[in-house]
């Protein structure tokens, strides 16, 4: 489903590819404009849940930019839901609910001067806040957690006002604000990593990814369980095997047009089809991806998603 962002906040954070890890979002926001708020991205610690450890937890470190250098920052408001990707046991989706507030007082002076803080979500947290049965939750589920930044002047910050370059970890702000927790069964640190063959098997005519329709690809371990890291599109794509269902990370950057944020091509998960793969077998497997990821083409305006098939086979 395509989310209409506010393109407004495009603007708001007009920055140039010379930002170095020292700069500041206030200092690059442009003059005559309102300013916002951003949660920049320092380390994601720990991105999933393991099935089988209740206490397991997701974990961010975020820094909280705004125009008084945190000034006016009061608190982030966490929002949860819950995605059931496995309908083999039926289908227990929830809807999002408020899951807690984390004040500002929870956030230290970091190296920029500016609120650093740890989101912390506990999976059993997690279950609880919707009354699950941890045993009807299979590797594959996923949990979706939202940031919503208030401001002490009434004003609230989230994923609808965001831009491609603001979105995306490839470019300077790092503000996804929503982050998606998968829930795995941890698999052998070697495995689906190598040298791979891989080629487009389905999607429109023509490739939005600057590469061929077949070629050849390095797979290796990410710095956490069950995540692996390609060459592929520029940001390099990222992907997650949780149980059967393979899921590329959202707000992926396909061209790191980073200066122009309205034309700045991200990619992210298909909604429906989760990919394929083999745990016992990891010479092949298939993995979904979405083209212009909620109306992000790079083009200038929100545009359509395009739904593309990989498929990787070992060398």
């Amino acid at each position: 489903m395509i989310k209409l962002y506010r393109l407004a906040f495009v603007a708001v954070f007009m920055f140039t590819m010379s930002c170095s890890e020292d700069d500041k979002a206030i200092d690059t926001v442009v003059e005559q404009i309102e300013r916002g708020a951003i949660l920049r991205n320092i380390d994601r610690v720990s991105p999933n849940f393991e099935r089988t450890e209740l206490q397991s937890a997701f974990t961010v470190v975020l820094e909280e930019q705004d125009l008084e250098e945190g000034g006016i920052f009061d608190f982030v408001r966490l929002y949860l839901q819950y995605l059931d990707r496995t309908p083999s046991n039926g289908n227990n989706s929830q809807a999002e609910i408020v899951l807690k507030d984390v004040p500002s007082s929870d956030f230290q002076p970091g190296g920029n001067g500016l609120p650093v803080g740890t989101i912390e979500v506990i999976y059993q947290d997690a279950i609880d806040a919707f009354n699950l049965d941890s045993n009807s939750i299979l590797a594959g589920d996923q949990f979706e957690l939202r940031a919503e930044i208030h401001l002490t002047d009434g004003r609230t910050f989230s994923t609808e006002n965001g831009s491609s370059s603001i979105l995306t970890d490839a470019c300077f702000f790092k503000s996804p604000y929503r982050y998606v927790i998968n829930v795995i069964d941890t698999i052998d640190n070697d495995l689906y990593t190598g040298t791979y063959s891989y080629e487009i098997i389905s999607g429109p005519n023509g490739s939005f990814f600057n590469l061929g329709e077949q070629g050849i690809v390095s797979i290796t371990a990410g710095n956490t369980p069950n995540v692996r890291n390609t060459g592929l599109i520029a940001e390099g794509l990222e992907f997650t095997i949780a149980g059967t269902n393979v899921y590329p990370k959202i707000y992926q950057s396909v061209n790191l047009f980073c200066r122009d944020s309205a034309f700045n091509a991200l990619t992210g998960p298909d909604e429906e089809n989760f990919g394929i793969v083999d745990l016992a077998d990891d010479t092949v497997f298939e993995l979904d991806l979405v083209f212009a990821y909620e109306g992000w083409g790079g083009s200038g305006d929100l545009t359509t998603p395009q739904s593309y098939r990989f498929r990787f086979s070992k060398q």
